[in-house]
């Protein structure tokens, strides 16, 4: 299958972050080695952003110019595991020190956290307004179904429904063998 420029200028961002299949990768190198046109542009975007890495490198070197940029990839991706489990409070107290004090000194964990806590916000909301929406008390509703089911059952266990069935059944065989018998 040939790539087209369209689908290309799509795929670009997405080579460049190394982040394609293999195959798909193998695709983009080939339409890049026969278009002159989406090689221009892979060369202007890869080089646009080398040129922001290079300026975010600086600014976080001047800003932060304690904090080791290789810590800061290991440290925000333990910031990423853990921050469910810090916004729930179920990280122990040198944890949460660790997760407070890398989110003070880190513009996006602290975005991260504050996305975090909108969309919980957001998901506690919506579920009140669908709890007052709605006006069923869904455990309410589950014991009257509970309780419909037993009334339709007459409320015998089901031990005695069998006994019951099998002396009818006794009952039955036992009324045709004596007609039989009489006839």
């Amino acid at each position: 299958m040939n790539l087209t420029c369209a689908q290309m200028d799509v795929l670009l961002t997405f080579y460049i972050d190394n982040e394609l299949s293999s195959s798909l990768k193998r695709q983009v190198e080939e339409h890049l080695d026969k278009c002159k046109t989406c090689r221009a542009k892979y060369e202007i975007i890869r080089s646009m952003i080398k040129d922001l890495q290079e300026n975010l490198n600086l600014t976080n070197q001047s800003n932060e110019s304690s904090f080791d940029l290789e810590n800061n990839t290991s440290q925000y991706q333990a910031f990423k595991t853990n921050l469910s489990a810090y916004i729930d409070n179920e990280l122990s107290t040198e944890e949460n020190i660790k997760i407070k004090k890398f989110t003070i000194n880190n513009s996006k964990a602290r975005k991260d956290l504050e996305e975090n806590y909108h969309i919980r916000k957001l998901m506690n909301d919506s579920l009140k307004k669908t709890e007052i929406d709605s006006k069923v008390d869904f455990s309410k509703n589950i014991m009257r179904q509970l309780e419909l089911e037993d009334e339709a059952n007459l409320g015998i266990h089901p031990a005695i429904k069998i006994l019951i069935c099998f002396t009818i059944s006794v009952l039955v065989i036992t009324s045709i063998v004596l007609a039989n018998l009489t006839v």
